[in-house]
C-alpha cells in the first residue's frame, strides 16, 4: 500500500514568495532604547559591508514585516529620505519574554549575487485523518542555500496526504527548484525524516505502565512502613 502512495508523487512542494517584500526604516534618534520603545519604536541595527547603522520603525510596522518575511524571506529596505534599496534579511528579532513584544531587530544586508544559507520554515496544511495515529512534525524547518532572491518562503506538506501508522516523509520528498536551491544534509542524507505517523496506542499504553509500576511502589511502601504487629494482623 505505501509503494501506491509514493507514485502518488507526495510531496512537500516550496512554496516562494512572488511579492517585493519592502519596508522604510528612519536613522535612529538619540534616544535612549527604552524611551524609543515607550513610544511604541523599535530599535534596530542593519549589519553590512563592516560597518552596522543604527535605524528604527515603528513596532508596528515591523509585526507586518516579521508576518510577511520571517526570517528567511529578503526585505528591500530604504532608510527614509535615501531612495537606494538595501537588500536585507532579518538575523535576529528579539522579544520580550513577558510582553511578547519585540525589543530589537538585527537585519543583515546580503548580495544578491552570493549563495547564503538559510532555514526554510516546514508548514503543514490540512486535515490529518490516519485513525488511531498521530502525526509528528520531525524538524519544523529545512536549511538550504541558495541566492537571496530563489529562497523558497516555506515548504508546505498537505496532511491529507499521510494515509497510514508507519509513513515517513523524508527530505526526498521536497519539491523545488534544484538547479537554484540546494539542501544542507546531515549524516542521513535525505532519507533523514521530516515527518512521521506513529500509533496513538503506544504512547497511551507507555503512560499505563508507568502509572501502573508508580502503583505497585507506592503499594510496597506502604506495607513496609506499617508496623510488625499490624503486617502480621493482616
Amino acid at each position: 500500500m505505501y509503494a501506491w502512495f509514493k507514485k502518488q508523487r507526495i510531496s512537500i512542494y516550496g512554496k516562494g514568495n512572488m511579492t517585493q517584500i519592502t519596508a522604510t526604516v528612519q536613522a535612529r534618534e538619540d534616544k535612549k532604547p527604552n524611551q524609543l520603545r515607550a513610544a511604541g519604536i523599535l530599535p534596530a541595527n542593519i549589519y553590512g559591508e563592516g560597518k552596522s547603522v543604527a535605524v528604527q520603525l515603528k513596532q508596528q510596522d515591523f509585526v507586518k514585516l516579521y508576518n510577511q518575511a520571517g526570517e528567511s524571506g529578503l526585505i528591500y529596505l530604504t532608510l527614509e529620505g535615501d531612495k537606494e534599496k538595501h537588500p536585507v534579511m532579518i538575523e535576529e528579532a528579539q522579544a520580550d519574554s513577558l510582553s511578547g513584544k519585540f525589543v530589537h531587530v538585527s537585519f543583515h544586508q546580503v548580495s544578491l549575487k552570493e549563495k547564503i544559507s538559510a532555514e526554510i520554515p516546514v508548514e503543514i496544511e490540512g486535515e490529518f485523518n490516519v485513525l488511531g495515529g498521530v502525526m509528528v512534525l520531525v524538524k519544523d524547518t529545512v536549511e538550504v542555500e541558495a541566492l537571496p532572491t530563489d529562497l523558497p518562503e516555506k515548504f508546505v506538506f498537505l496532511a491529507e496526504n499521510l494515509k497510514e501508522i508507519g509513513q515517513t516523509i523524508t527530505y526526498k520528498d521536497l519539491s523545488f527548484d534544484r538547479s537554484k536551491v540546494s539542501l544542507v544534509l546531515g549524516e542521513e542524507g535525505e532519507d533523514e525524516p521530516l515527518i512521521i505517523v506513529q500509533e496513538q496506542k503506544a504512547e497511551v499504553e507507555e503512560v499505563a505502565e508507568v502509572v501502573e509500576e508508580g502503583t505497585e511502589g507506592s503499594e510496597a511502601a506502604s506495607t513496609e512502613d506499617k508496623p510488625a504487629e499490624e503486617t502480621a494482623t493482616e
